[in-house]
Order: C-alpha cells, then structure tokens, then sequence
C-alpha cells in the first residue's frame, strides 16, 4: 500500500512539473508575440496584394494588383529579418525586368524599432543574405548604423547627409511616415515613401528617380493615397 501510495505521488509530481514546463512555454511564446512591432505585418502574413502602379520604362502608366512577399530570413534576441520582394509588373518591355523594382530591401524588426537596408541588384542571394544575418550576429550594433529607421513610435528628426538627402520619421496619428528625398530633386535623385499603419504594415509605398524611373507605387485604396499631399517630392500625377 505504500509502495503504491508513493507512485501516485511520483505520478503527481511528475504531471505539475510538466504543467510547469508547458505553461512556462506558452508564456514564452506569448511574451514573443507582444514584443513584435505593432506597425509590421502579422507573423503568420508571408503574403499581402495591393493595388499598383507603375511607370514603364516606355513612358506609360500600367495599373496591376501585385503581390508582396514577406519572408523571415532569421530571429534574434533584440528583433527578426525580413525580406520584402515585389511582384513584377506584366510588360512587354524586356527593360522594366531590369529596373530595381523588386528587392524591396532588408527589414530588421524589433519592439519599437523598423530598419531598413536596401537590397542589392542581384536580389536575395543566399550569399547575400547569410552575409547581411553574419553581420546582425557578428556586431548588431554596426548593422544598424548601415541601416535608416523607417519606422518607430515618435518618429525622427530631418536628417540631411552630405549628398543632400533627407531621411526621417512623421508621426502621424496612427500612421508613421518614412520620407527619403534630395533637395535636388531633378535627374536621377533617388526618393522614397513609406506608410505604416498599425495592424497592417505598409500601407502606401513609393520609390523612384527624377526621371521617375522605375516609379512604383503600391498600397491599399492607391488612387485615393495619390491625391494626398505627401508634399515634395512626392507629388508625381
């Protein structure tokens, strides 16, 4: 009888730990999901389509539903790398292939910041990407003094490096907007939109030249957000 008393008891012993054990993992996995960023997409979302437009190199407007592709490249302690990629317009110009219009860039998530570092031409290589997640081990820091905040909670002061472009965060309400341009706006001076909203990741995006080659646009609602006055030199119809 007391044998069998104290394997009940061992029994029991052994089924809280377990509870213990399980109910500490949910909590782990709970506190993981609270500390994702608000204004990224949702970790299950690896795929969002939105309205587009795009400039083609033989000067005409193409409107197209395209898809973005979000992928994971890899999870740290202090944030997560993403990749966004881009479909690609339909075409008929060989050259609009050629355009950087795709690689949309690396984003490295963390609680309340969205960093941004531009992809290179030849796209997501393995190459590429397992040098961009060696560097985020190697000296995170480093990393992101390569990087431009594109999104955080109380935006970022007007920076002008010495080539003359502005980068910067507005806080507006619940969007933040990311606003990179040169004062020269003229010729093959690079600019950049981005809109974040809180519970739906990009919600309006542009990227372009002053030529406006490789113009793109995409977002949700689009031919409403064209008639927004982001200001300069936004601005394009």
């Amino acid at each position: 009888m007391q044998r069998s008393m104290s394997k009940s008891k061992g029994i029991t012993v052994v089924m809280i730990l377990t509870i213990i054990v399980m109910s500490a993992s949910t909590a782990c996995n709970s506190h993981k999901d609270e500390q994702s960023n608000a204004y990224f997409y949702k970790t299950e979302e690896t795929v969002h389509t939105y309205e587009g437009y795009f400039y083609l190199h033989s000067y005409t407007d193409l409107w197209q539903d395209i898809d973005l592709y979000i992928t994971e490249l890899e999870s740290f302690s202090n944030g997560v790398l993403y990749t966004l990629e881009l479909e690609q317009p339909v075409s008929s110009d060989p050259y609009d292939e050629l355009l950087d219009r795709k690689y949309i860039g690396y984003f490295y998530v963390a609680d309340e910041m969205i960093y941004y570092l531009p992809a290179e031409k030849d796209g997501y290589t393995d190459a590429d990407n397992n040098r961009v997640i060696e560097q985020v081990k190697s000296d995170e820091a480093d990393f992101l003094e390569q990087c431009m905040i594109v999104c955080c909670e109380k935006g970022t002061e007007d920076i002008t490096d010495d080539n003359g472009y502005h980068a910067y965060v507005e806080v507006d309400g619940d969007k933040r907007i990311f606003r990179y341009y040169n004062d020269y706006f003229y010729g093959s001076k690079e600019y950049m939109l981005m809109v974040w909203e809180k519970g739906q990741g990009i919600t309006y995006y542009i990227h372009g030249n002053g030529a406006k080659n490789m113009h793109v646009e995409f977002g949700s609602h689009i031919k409403e957000k064209q008639k927004v006055d982001y200001g300069y030199p936004y601005k394009i119809l």
